[in-house]
């Protein structure tokens, strides 16, 4: 990996039970898997268009923008802001707007998030070149990355720009005066770019208040001043509250959600969403889409995703006494996530290899060294061999050719995908779903030169 940031300094980790090192051989032989892993990746630009709901509204808003018209979804505003369709846009005016520029260019963010992520770990968790470059292998051969990398969304994007915006971020914070400024004016392009990519970008404002106050150092300076004017202090955070609770309450995702919570019910609403959000981590950890497990073992899913959840909790709160930009940018994101009333894995993707950070750190805590090697090299090796299983999936897909509309999805854009690349014309009374054929003759560039 290209060296450290100068201005970024790894911390002495202390802790009476470090993170047992990888042996010799590891130094070789992850960053050859990277590589193999990497190269995995980019075989996958050629596949065809993979369609689903949100990019179906993506590429809507980027068609609407393109003919003139805004970014807009059958002619209204949707709630999923324009970050992503304007990139797709870009890449039309550049005369590339085609399925393997969209991968392409999710190769591309996926490779910065990775570098910046690299950087990240590195220096706010003190981890060694090899455990860092672990949790990357980790997270590129997790299922959920493997599968968003291949469609036409804006998480790899999004992850992309955040991390890289979180190293600008680490290499405000430890320096003052005017340096300090030039960094933070520095990255308030990256924070809009990564609020139009995500809403949820919203959650890196945390992150950068504490980077301007100069971090934990800065903190504790600050602390007696506003403990000195404590009606003024108070004043501004509860100003700052009401606007946040009126911004969320007139916010399209809120009016879209609230009628959910209202038929729930408060009990029912609790209950869902700590079923909902378990099962997220019992995906997360275990490496598999619950979708694709017997159904026996959901129970067991949401057991392990709720150990999972504890045992990230043990890690950030053994992290308490140093807590700096990345930190404040997980829990903000993770309070958004755990708030949502719907399960969707792919919403933990931008922090996925900090979440695994976390875990080590809270593994490390309640573990015995002894124990946690032979734990960590099992566990490994399963996610790896779950992980290069998904990964083949997806390339049988890219590389289907006339197959992929029958292996590709639960079905519902079959009949698109059959008269799009195939030419055929469908006999049966099923509706044909008009967007996503508009879509494919548009942007599926098998279908394009004909």
């Amino acid at each position: 990996m290209p060296g450290t940031p100068a201005s970024i300094n790894h911390p002495v980790e202390t802790n009476s039970n470090p993170i047992p090192a990888p042996p010799r051989a590891a130094r070789v032989a992850i960053p050859l898997a990277l590589a193999i892993v990497s190269l995995a990746y980019l075989a996958q630009i050629p596949t065809p268009l993979r369609l689903i709901t949100d990019g179906i509204d993506y590429l809507l808003q980027a068609s609407s923008a393109i003919d003139g018209h805004g970014f807009l979804s059958h002619g209204v505003h949707s709630m999923r802001p324009p970050g992503y369709p304007a990139l797709i846009f870009l890449l039309a005016k550049a005369g590339i707007a085609t399925s393997w520029a969209i991968v392409a260019l999710n190769c591309a963010l996926l490779g910065i998030g990775c570098w910046a992520s690299y950087f990240l770990l590195r220096h706010s968790f003190a981890f060694s070149r090899e455990v860092a470059q672990l949790i990357l292998l980790l997270t590129l051969l997790s299922f959920i990355v493997i599968r968003n990398a291949a469609y036409p969304l804006s998480d790899i994007c999004f992850f992309g720009a955040s991390t890289s915006y979180l190293l600008v971020l680490m290499r405000a914070e430890p320096v003052s005066g005017s340096r300090r400024l030039w960094w933070l004016l520095f990255s308030l392009p990256l924070l809009v770019l990564c609020i139009e990519l995500r809403t949820i970008g919203i959650a890196l404002i945390p992150a950068l208040l504490w980077a301007t106050i100069g971090g934990a150092d800065g903190a504790m300076h600050i602390y007696p001043i506003l403990r000195s004017h404590r009606f003024t202090t108070f004043a501004l955070l509860s100003a700052v509250l009401v606007f946040g609770i009126v911004a969320l309450f007139h916010s399209r995702y809120l009016q879209f959600n609230l009628p959910i919570f209202h038929a729930r019910g408060f009990t029912r609403a609790i209950a869902t969403n700590i079923e909902f959000h378990s099962t997220e981590w019992g995906e997360m950890a275990s490496n598999a889409p619950a979708s694709k497990l017997p159904r026996m073992l959901g129970l067991p899913l949401r057991i392990f995703g709720a150990l999972a959840i504890v045992v990230c909790a043990v890690g950030i709160w053994t992290r308490r006494s140093r807590p700096d930009s990345l930190m404040l940018y997980v829990l903000a994101l993770a309070s958004i996530v755990l708030a949502y009333p719907w399960a969707d894995t792919r919403l933990w993707l931008p922090v996925l290899p900090f979440l695994m950070a976390y875990v080590l750190t809270g593994l490390r805590r309640l573990t015995p060294r002894e124990t946690l090697r032979p734990l960590l090299v099992a566990y490994g090796f399963i996610f790896c061999v779950l992980g290069i299983a998904a990964l083949v999936f997806s390339t049988r897909l890219t590389y289907a050719g006339a197959r992929f509309p029958d292996i590709y999805g639960d079905g519902n854009l079959r009949d698109a995908y059959r008269i799009a690349l195939r030419g055929e014309t469908v006999e049966n009374n099923n509706p044909i779903h008009k967007d996503a054929l508009y879509l494919l003759r548009r942007y599926e560039w098998r279908v394009t030169r004909k």
